[in-house]
């Protein structure tokens, strides 16, 4: 698959992961068998870009923590132990509503660095609302799975980029040597996961509607965090 860029962005990855550190932040998600790295203060919210498009008057809105103005710093590439543990999202804001009115299924796009790919998220049970949660859990569990083909060559710095800071950037008094070390390794099996040919744009920035598109069409827009730039 050839590179793909799409530059949307006039926010540089400096001035929005500054004070991100770690980057790793949901909160009470499924759990996974995956090895957590230790926790950490969560960083405070990104700055508004004024360069998204925002939904329409009267149209279709998303949920506060959704729009790219405030939407939370969560990187995506962390496991899913790491994920679940931020303080900030709360059982009550993740069965919130995604957008208003509310929508039973949402199809999401992702396209950074060489991926391209559109998937549906839906409620459990079907038919209900589609949650703040349901948003956030299914990008990571999407981003999360391990590619069944061939990596391309540029992917690999990445994957290993992804093992090494796996841990975070937490205090070196909080860590343990041991743990540590086997949560690298059980990061280390599997290979490369999709969150590798995003090319280090794993850090969500918010959702955007798509001009043309049915009104539960949304874009995710993803940045560079600090672990990967």
């Amino acid at each position: 698959m050839p590179p793909k860029k799409e530059v949307r962005w006039k926010l540089t990855v400096d001035e929005y992961v500054i004070r991100n550190s770690p980057e790793s932040w949901t909160s009470q998600l499924p759990a996974s068998s995956e090895t957590s790295p230790a926790v950490c203060i969560p960083p405070p919210p990104p700055q508004p870009n004024q360069d998204l498009p925002l939904p329409r008057a009267g149209a279709l809105e998303f949920h506060r923590s959704l729009m790219p103005a405030q939407a939370l710093q969560l990187d995506f590439s962390f496991p899913s132990d790491a994920f679940r543990r931020n303080p900030q999202l709360t059982p009550t804001l993740l069965n919130e509503p995604a957008c208003t009115p509310p929508q039973s299924v949402v199809q999401l796009r992702i396209s950074a660095g060489l991926y391209v790919a559109e998937f549906d998220v839906e409620h459990t049970p079907r038919g209900r609302a589609v949650t703040v949660g349901d948003i956030l859990t299914g990008i990571q569990a999407h981003v999360r799975q391990y590619d069944c083909g061939r990596a391309p060559p540029e992917a690999a710095p990445y994957m290993h980029r992804r093992i090494a800071t796996v841990n975070g950037y937490c205090p070196t008094r909080d860590r343990d040597g041991r743990k540590e070390a086997a949560t690298i390794a059980a990061e280390r099996q599997g290979g490369v996961r999709v969150a590798d040919h995003l090319l280090g744009h794993t850090l969500f920035a918010g959702l955007s509607p798509q001009l043309g598109q049915r009104e539960n069409y949304w874009q995710v827009e993803l940045v560079i965090p600090e672990r990967y730039a």
